[in-house]
């Protein structure tokens, strides 16, 4: 089979990247001009001695998926497409590229993957897409979504984007979702959920009160793979591993780390002043 995977510079892409070949699948990677290439070496070489010789395998298209124009003529002869690129972000300032570029980005790979006849489409989407009800706590594949101002822009915009893939399914396009939970693995100890680990290990010492669902990136990518090789379509899927407090989560990680773990809780107004302290 023939996979073109989008977001391979990031925690889930790099994954399924890593995955496909294992399986010696042919394995076409979309990617941004500035894209970091060597991101992907680094995270094969956490698993295998062989990492050099699975990343010289990967066939680099480069494209502008904002734009999108390149991908009709980059995806006819594709199988499969695994669509993981999007911005993760909750600062609000990212409006643009959550709420407006996430959508688009998933509309320009869905028009082009029906035009190409792509077999299937594996979607990343979020348990944020399943949206925030108030007084609600519990999600499933059965959870609609209802506008709240509780929902994040974040969360807006995959939810928009899940709605894209949906609209390809409608106009004849195979497709799967899979709504992870907090993913844990290692990607870019700078961004994302793997920088969680990055502020442990540097003796961050609080956490937010609550739980939430945690699942090994590893796994969400093993399931996509089965997706994508089954002839399961329509659906969506919550993948999680278990739900724990951020305290238990940190904690854990500190452990492994050798190193006390946060003891000091955030309150709702310490939150709330998170993005100012940002520069």
């Amino acid at each position: 089979m023939r996979y073109a995977v989008t977001g391979a510079t990031g925690l889930v892409g790099s994954h399924v990247v890593y995955s496909l070949l294992l399986q010696n699948e042919e394995v076409v990677v979309l990617h941004r001009a500035q894209s970091n290439k060597e991101f992907l070496l680094k995270v094969f070489s956490y698993y295998s001695k062989e990492a050099e010789s699975l990343f010289a395998k990967i066939v680099w298209q480069e494209v502008d998926l904002l734009d999108g124009s390149d991908l009709y003529t980059i995806l006819p002869g594709i199988d499969i497409i695994m669509h993981c690129a999007a911005t993760v972000s909750f600062n609000p300032r990212d409006f643009q590229s959550t709420v407006v570029d996430n959508p688009k980005i998933t509309a320009n790979v869905i028009n082009a993957a029906l035009v190409a006849k792509v077999k299937k489409f594996i979607h990343v989407s979020s348990v944020a897409a399943l949206g925030r009800k108030p007084g609600e706590n519990h999600l499933n594949e059965n959870s609609f979504w209802i506008d709240s101002d509780e929902n994040s822009n974040y969360a807006i915009g995959k939810h928009a984007a899940e709605m894209e893939v949906w609209r390809g399914r409608e106009e004849g396009l195979a497709v799967a979702i899979v709504n992870p939970t907090i993913i844990l693995g290692p990607g870019n100890w700078s961004q994302g959920s793997a920088a969680l680990i990055k502020n442990i290990a540097e003796g961050f010492n609080y956490y937010t009160k609550g739980i939430n669902g945690f699942v090994d990136v590893r796994d969400v990518a093993a399931i996509m793979l089965r997706l994508a090789t089954t002839d399961i379509e329509g659906e969506r899927f919550v993948v999680v591993s278990e739900n724990r407090s951020y305290q238990e989560v940190f904690a854990l990680m500190a452990k492994e780390l050798g190193i006390t773990g946060p003891q000091v809780e955030v309150k709702p107004w310490m939150s709330a002043l998170a993005w100012r302290w940002e520069a």
